[in-house]
């Protein structure tokens, strides 16, 4: 995850005049109960890791927001 994430960011900044982002917006649909926990202890770190390693010399720390969606199978 973390490496796709990297690959993500280093693309945007190609287009964009190698400028990083300074927020960031992932939503991670289709979550069931049981691998909640996972995103939030395994998932999220990989993205925040990467993030970290490519803007560990930025002025600010971008933020980063997280949207989970639960899948419901009734």
């Amino acid at each position: 995850m973390k490496e796709m994430m990297k690959e993500a960011i280093e693309a945007f900044a190609a287009l964009h005049n190698r400028q990083l982002p300074t927020n960031y917006v992932i939503f991670r649909d289709g979550v069931g109960d049981a691998q909640r926990d996972q995103v939030l202890s395994i998932e999220i770190p990989q993205f925040e890791a990467a993030i970290s390693e490519l803007t560990n010399k930025a002025a600010e720390k971008p933020e980063l927001t997280v949207v989970v969606v639960n899948k419901r199978i009734t």
